[in-house]
């Protein structure tokens, strides 16, 4: 078809930087080819020489010598294609290096949206992280191999069952007519059959891809699954998961074991063979050279059979490769702008009419012309329901999207005229969950950060953000490694980590969303008391996103978010008096 047409033509542009390795790989194949070829048709004239007087008193030749002879030759096309196994097998493993760096390039370059789409199901690839770490896993080395060695072992088939067959008319074409009367219909069964191994390799793959996607989700969350008793649900899902890729797995390796060529050839070549030695037509040596031909074509053609095959499950795999390689961001595009200086002086930013849904849900709107001013060096609490968008205008202010509708300026610029790089380099950002990543304590705080930062300034920031005493408590202290997610630190030490990593980018505006909704008493004074000295210490625009009132009081200045507007605006004090909407969410955490 066009598709696969177009996905080859990729497929071996992809090997286009090995082009010098694979020409070398090439002649070796030559040499190695040449000599297996050769083999048959001496073989056979040795054993003329042995069993014609006549040929054997012209030609005084000894069976050891000849043995020897034959063994050199052969050892000259096995030490070719030994080099030739080498050669392509580092050939493919460079070209699946290149495949995952482009494509992991191609992922992590694209924009919120973008994933968004893919674990909604509502783009051209399907699927959460689990299956695009399939996708760069085995889908990738199967594409990578196909285009090097799978390749090459078509070309040897393709090369032995040509000149094979040539070999084999120069011998007896009428030997040879009878042989061919079954490879027609091997050449029709096989297009037939790598379609369908395509097709099957394709569902193969996308059964992995969601059952990696299931089984990291499930075990990234384990709590909740043994909170829930949910042990045996999730191991009979996981197990018929499992049986679903087998059944594939199972029709696949029944297809791949098929071959086209069969016993037909042999039984009609001895017999019709026979015939023609008894009649004189061709000698026992003939006969000998063309059973051996015909040993190496069928073998070649069942190679070229599984070969298409391969090839076809190539495409399969390349197809979900692809996806990844020609990512492109939905509409935030990195590098696109111009850059916003950090050491510019503090501007206000302003919403004008936004209109925004999430792409993933388009006909929910979250914010409903939303007006808003943040003054510079203030802060701003951000109140409201759950839902109602408070923290949809967080990601807004960091461009993770862009509004559907109406504007966000800065000063006089529209914040979509900076790179988005730049514009996020000025913001420091606290989350509700802080994502910490494996590694030390210290990799994590200057996390982003491309410059050396002294220890002095990772006390600095530490101190600031209430964590330097408990780092000093450990015994590595900043070399500290904290495992996968931050998780052998507590919730609170997490959360002033997250602090201090938003703090050593020495940013104008700080992002504090639901910073301390997920922690106790205890852990949130110590979280609200980095929060203070931070505000006491710099003058920062920082907007807090909360629903605890501890969080709350220390802004300037809260607004009452509710269904995408804001209701209500003003100081704790102002909104706090009876008959506010603030006030009512106030009562009603506390009762």
């Amino acid at each position: 078809s066009k598709i696969s047409l177009t996905e080859l033509k990729r497929l071996v542009y992809l090997a286009e930087p090995e082009k010098k390795i694979l020409a070398v790989a090439g002649g070796l194949l030559l040499v190695s080819s040449s000599v297996t070829l050769s083999v048959p048709f001496l073989w056979g004239k040795v054993i003329d020489v042995f069993t014609s007087p006549e040929l054997s008193q012209a030609l005084p030749l000894s069976l050891p010598g000849v043995a020897g002879l034959l063994t050199g030759f052969f050892l000259i096309g096995a030490g070719a294609n030994t080099l030739r196994v080498i050669i392509m097998r580092i050939a493919g493993q460079r070209v699946v290096q290149r495949i995952r760096k482009s494509a992991f390039n191609a992922i992590i370059k694209s924009d919120i949206t973008w994933h968004d789409l893919r674990g909604a199901g509502l783009s051209n690839g399907r699927g959460g992280t689990g299956d695009l770490i399939s996708r760069l896993g085995s889908d990738s080395y199967i594409v990578g191999d196909s285009i090097t060695r799978d390749l090459a072992d078509g070309t040897r088939a393709l090369i032995t069952s040509v000149a094979g067959v040539s070999m084999m008319f120069y011998i007896s074409t009428k030997l040879t007519l009878v042989m061919l009367t079954v490879v027609p219909p091997t050449a029709i069964g096989a297009v037939f059959f790598g379609r369908y191994l395509k097709k099957l390799s394709k569902l193969t793959q996308e059964g992995l891809g969601e059952m990696t996607n299931f089984a990291e989700e499930r075990l990234t969350q384990v709590k909740t699954v043994h909170s829930f008793n949910s042990v045996s649900i999730e191991q009979k899902t996981f197990s018929n998961k499992v049986d679903e890729i087998f059944e594939l797995a199972r029709k696949e390796a029944f297809a791949s074991g098929f071959g086209f060529t069969g016993n037909l050839t042999v039984i009609a070549l001895l017999t019709y063979g026979g015939t023609l030695v008894g009649r004189g037509e061709i000698s026992v040596g003939d006969l000998s050279s063309l059973m051996l031909y015909t040993a190496y074509v069928g073998s070649s053609l069942v190679g070229l059979s599984s070969w298409f095959a391969t090839i076809m499950k190539a495409l399969g795999a390349s197809s979900r490769v692809f996806e990844l390689l020609d990512a492109r961001p939905s509409s935030v595009v990195l590098g696109e702008g111009r850059v916003l200086s950090t050491t510019a002086p503090l501007k206000e930013i302003t919403f004008k009419g936004v209109h925004f849904n999430y792409p993933a849900r388009p006909t929910a709107e979250i914010l409903k012309g939303l007006e808003l001013k943040i003054q510079p060096g203030t802060s701003l609490a951000i109140a409201g329901s759950s839902g109602s968008g408070k923290s949809t205008i967080a990601q807004l202010l960091l461009r993770f999207y862009d509004p559907k509708s109406g504007e966000i300026m800065y000063g006089e610029d529209n914040i979509k005229s900076f790179t988005p790089e730049s514009w996020r380099s000025n913001f420091g950002l606290v989350p509700q969950e802080p994502a910490l990543l494996s590694g030390t304590i210290a990799s994590n705080i200057t996390y982003g950060i491309s410059s050396p930062v002294s220890h002095s300034t990772l006390e600095k920031c530490a101190l600031l953000a209430n964590a330097l005493d408990f780092i000093n408590a450990l015994p590595k202290k900043f070399d500290t490694e904290i495992g996968p997610k931050g998780m052998q630190l507590s919730g609170g030490q997490r959360q002033r980590l997250a602090i201090a990593r938003a703090l050593i980018r020495q940013p104008k505006f700080l992002i504090l969303d639901e910073a301390t909704s997920a922690l106790d008493t205890a852990s949130e004074n110590e979280v609200n008391l980095a929060i203070q000295s931070v505000m006491n210490e710099r003058s920062l625009t920082s907007v807090i996103i909360a629903h605890r009132l501890s969080t709350l009081k220390t802004a300037d200045r809260i607004i009452f978010v509710d269904d995408g507007k804001i209701l209500e605006s003003g100081t704790y004090a102002e909104l706090s008096k009876e008959g506010t909407g603030f006030n009512a969410m106030v009562k009603s955490q506390l009762l």
